[in-house]
């Protein structure tokens, strides 16, 4: 594979690492202010954290794999660095918390040699690269589209250093209709087909001014995919902004010089590279051999029938996306030690443990019993939020933390309060534009006190084919929330019902109930 850039040439990412080293100590030294800091920190993968005496450090894993080598340096990383708070991340990351600033290079250097990369992890830079985590083994799939998503992180790691785009570039992977990676309102967005080539969406995106993808292609053939990506590549770097940073995204690309012309525009730059580059794209299909060797007593919430038979997957959700440490060390014990096992990590904060036998299944459900979701209100989705990100407005996690706790308080049975995607800001890491029920957090002055508050949002959707942006209803004191939901969740237990058959004949209900608690 090769493609030719007209930019400077790339430097050895250990060489960079290594002077990074430089920019982090000057920074936490403070010689340098926090802007100048995180127009280079993010290249890298680490931002600092609010109070700016730690750090955080991004460790991409291409598709959501953590394969055993990954998760032997995340293990002897918390082990060596005595880290405490692990986070896994909408963008199928790992991101390690509380670090103190000289770590930070150090466990670059270490993720680098252990074949993770964190460069590109944040800034101007293509992203982590989504796939599905159930590709390969899931029931009713189209086809196993993450050898694709692996070759297209590979590719678009070298381009790291080589191209500078305007913003950052997410790329997702997606094997069926649920769309739980977003494929079709991404900056690029590969969607499997049952006649097993792809459609393509390209210039979506949330946030500010969010935007469904428009369909660039269709039965795009699996082995050209590297050509597409490289168009949209160019298709940035010539009509992305690099001006203003607020629409300098790709959604805004066809909006600027129309839907015809980017379409056009972007078939002559593929046509283009077709005849000029060698992009074939030749992968491997991991063929699974493994046998099942009994069946699984009960199929619950948290285990999931193989499409291989005889072999399961478990969800682990832990609470607020921050796994417990001693649960990551067990899984991994366990894990490394079990035959063609294979961790995945999720957009909704979450893992997947494949390949498991219902033996191997029962041992891994023992060890997450104390530290997994048991509801839908539990699984609820949450940034990190402003308590540690300088980028938050409002404490998203800590907002969640007291929701729970008023459902563990009312005894509410499962799905009387629903599942939650909860942002501290506009960023949108919790897809809150496109959740049942989303928050998106700010300030606002409330009797003349800046305030926490929450724009609350309704009726998103994620489905392919069913895509929608959720309507604010309102603006609520992220102090009233949880007694807010709490009145909610009693008229919906009171009726013996779940919020979503409940929904039905009371969205007005729903929708007061949202405007009596509004500011």
């Amino acid at each position: 594979m090769t493609l030719t850039f007209a930019c400077d040439e790339k430097k050895d990412m250990r060489t960079e690492i290594q002077e990074f080293a430089d920019v982090c100590k000057k920074y936490y030294n403070g010689e340098l202010s926090i802007s100048e800091y995180k127009s280079i920190s993010g290249g890298f993968g680490t931002y600092s954290e609010r109070g700016h005496k730690t750090g955080m450090l991004r460790l991409r894993t291409p598709a959501g794999v953590l394969d055993s080598e990954k998760f032997k340096f995340l293990i002897d990383s918390i082990e060596k660095y005595n880290i405490q708070n692990v986070h896994i991340t909408t963008n199928q990351s790992i991101q390690l918390h509380n670090l103190e600033p000289h770590v930070i290079p150090q466990l670059m250097l270490e993720a680098y040699d252990a074949n993770i990369i964190t460069r590109g992890g944040g800034g101007d830079n293509p992203r982590n690269v989504l796939c599905s985590p159930l590709s390969g083994v899931e029931k009713g799939e189209y086809f196993d589209v993450s050898p694709y998503a692996k070759a297209a992180s590979d590719f678009l790691i070298s381009l790291i250093g080589k191209i500078k785009l305007p913003r950052k570039l997410k790329v997702g992977f997606s094997n069926t209709s649920e769309n739980i990676v977003h494929a079709t309102y991404r900056d690029m967005g590969f969607v499997a087909k049952a006649n097993g080539k792809f459609d393509l969406y390209t210039a979506g995106g949330l946030g500010v001014n969010p935007e469904l993808g428009v369909k660039t292609a269709e039965d795009v053939e699996p082995q050209d995919i590297l050509y597409y990506i490289a168009a949209m590549v160019r298709m940035f770097m010539k009509h992305g902004n690099y001006d203003n940073r607020a629409k300098a995204r790709t959604r805004y690309i066809p909006k600027t010089i129309g839907e015809e012309t980017y379409l056009s525009e972007f078939n002559s730059i593929l046509e283009s590279l077709k005849q000029t580059e060698d992009l074939t794209c030749n992968v491997e299909t991991t063929l699974i051999t493994k046998q099942g060797n009994g069946e699984f007593a009960k199929i619950e919430n948290n285990v999931i029938e193989q499409k291989q038979e005889g072999l399961y997957a478990v969800k682990y959700h832990p609470h607020l996306g921050n796994p417990s440490i001693q649960v990551l060390k067990d899984l991994y014990d366990l894990v490394s030690s079990l035959k063609d096992v294979e961790v995945r990590l999720s957009t909704k904060e979450e893992m997947y443990i494949i390949n498991l036998t219902a033996e191997e299944a029962n041992k891994v459900l023992d060890i997450i019993n104390n530290d997994n979701a048991s509801t839908e209100l539990q699984e609820s989705v949450s940034c990190v939020g402003a308590t540690i990100c300088q980028q938050g407005i409002a404490d998203s996690s800590g907002l969640l933390k007291k929701i729970i706790q008023v459902d563990k308080e009312e005894n509410f049975k499962n799905g009387v309060l629903p599942k939650l995607c909860i942002s501290g800001c506009q960023s949108s890491c919790a897809a809150h534009q496109t959740g049942r029920i989303g928050f998106k957090g700010g300030k606002k002055k409330v009797d003349n006190v800046l305030t926490d508050v929450f724009d609350v949002f309704f009726g998103g959707n994620e489905i392919q084919g069913k895509e929608r942006f959720g309507e604010v209803l309102g603006t609520v004191a992220a102090d009233n929330i949880p007694e807010m939901l709490r009145k909610l969740g009693k008229e919906i237990q009171t009726e013996n019902s779940t919020f979503e058959n409940w929904i039905i004949n009371n969205e007005s209900r729903f929708v007061d109930i949202i405007k009596e608690y509004s500011i």
